[in-house]
């Protein structure tokens, strides 16, 4: 005979549509109350895993869901330790940071674990939602960072004592990016071609590639610019704010990433040929200083997501061109600074690019370095004697 379905057993979707299980039962009787201890547990990802965790808690007895319940009087859901972590990191954090780690706990660490308390972490349950999440995304150890902090929060205020995260193997890998970010830069030829083509697009499309591509900029910075960040006379842009978000995800103007003082305080040259674009691009809109360079329809800066359609544009109008995002664009820079000039140091294109970490900028030396081995070791094997 077939065996007979557990009717305690039942199954329910996420919002994104993914089946999940769980269970209601009961225990027995409390001896010091006498009242009936009944648990319901759900955020299974199959229906044995619900069936052999109601199987521990009958083995269990009601003895010891009571003492477990009673340690929960001194300890947090997850939940409950994230809204916790949250208030206390909005005073050290950058609105945008919040936010980042606000859809990474909503999306990504809630769907699984919210309702668990932190002190019943299951080490099963969290190596599986690990390895998940390693091969959902990219940047993995981010996301799992922030469960991370959430425990080590817990571990101060002394809702849990022991780290689940001590237990499990975090996989060396993850998710492969769809475009590899090593490649993400235009050789000088190529640099002239993607500009070329900007500029039959539009006015404001060219100006913006050019001011990015020769000034280095993230592109929240290149949006945030006023002309009264421009001393076009002496020819220096001052670079003091960037276009983010706030913890609510809202688009808002907030200091650079790094908030370096210098590009902010000392700016960053101008060179003849952006100084020639910004000048036309300035007479053919009007432009005063308290303008946005970049404004949008209604005045107002931009969202960093308009660069995205802004390359798209490009691309379409020519697909011959290698693709690259907006970001590579400060990855050129340094990548033509470094291959034009051999006397250049790596701490003035940090300068330049405002990279907090001077390894940044020597990453991206390297990989010129060894290109130009590369290149001597191809001429070489080419001499013909």
């Amino acid at each position: 005979m077939p065996r007979k379905k557990d009717t305690e057993i039942y199954e329910y979707k996420l919002k994104s549509g993914k089946t999940r299980y769980g269970f209601k039962t009961y225990l027995g009787t409390s001896r010091e109350t006498g009242k009936p201890i009944k648990v319901t547990r759900q955020g299974f990802a199959t229906r044995k895993e619900a069936v052999a965790a109601k199987t521990k808690l009958k083995a269990n007895g009601a003895t010891h869901e009571e003492k477990i319940r009673d340690d929960h009087k001194h300890t947090k859901t997850i939940d409950e330790a994230w809204k916790a972590l949250y208030k206390f990191q909005e005073v050290s954090l950058r609105p945008s940071s919040l936010y980042r780690k606000e859809s990474a706990y909503t999306n990504a660490i809630a769907p699984d674990f919210g309702g668990v308390y932190i002190n019943s972490i299951n080490i099963d349950h969290l190596q599986k939602w690990v390895n998940k999440i390693a091969r959902k995304y990219v940047r993995y150890r981010k996301v799992i960072g922030v469960f991370q902090e959430i425990v080590k929060f817990g571990l101060v205020k002394r809702w849990l004592r022991d780290d689940p995260f001590a237990q499990i193997v975090i996989p060396t890998k993850g998710k492969k990016p769809t475009k590899d970010n090593k490649d993400n830069y235009l050789e000088a030829k190529e640099l002239k071609q993607f500009l070329q083509t900007a500029n039959q697009v539009s006015p404001k499309i060219y100006t913006f590639f050019v001011t990015t591509a020769f000034l280095g900029l993230r592109r929240g910075e290149a949006l945030a610019l006023k002309w009264e960040d421009l001393d076009l006379k002496n020819q220096i842009a001052y670079i003091s704010k960037t276009v983010t978000r706030d913890s609510k995800g809202h688009k808002t103007i907030g200091p650079t990433k790094t908030n370096d003082p210098y590009r902010k305080n000392n700016g960053i040259p101008i060179s003849n040929q952006l100084l020639s674009v910004l000048i036309a691009y300035k007479d053919l809109t009007k432009g005063d200083n308290t303008e946005f360079i970049f404004k949008n329809a209604k005045g107002d800066f931009c969202d960093t997501s308009a660069c995205d359609k802004w390359i798209k544009k490009i691309y379409a109008k020519n697909p011959n061109l290698k693709h690259i995002t907006t970001h590579g664009l400060r990855h050129t820079l340094a990548s033509l600074l470094f291959e034009e000039n051999k006397n250049i140091s790596v701490s003035e294109v940090q300068y330049m690019l405002g990279h907090r970490n001077a390894k940044t900028t020597l990453d991206i030396y390297t990989s010129v370095t060894n290109k130009q081995k590369q290149n001597l070791k191809d001429s070489v094997n080419n001499l013909k004697l």
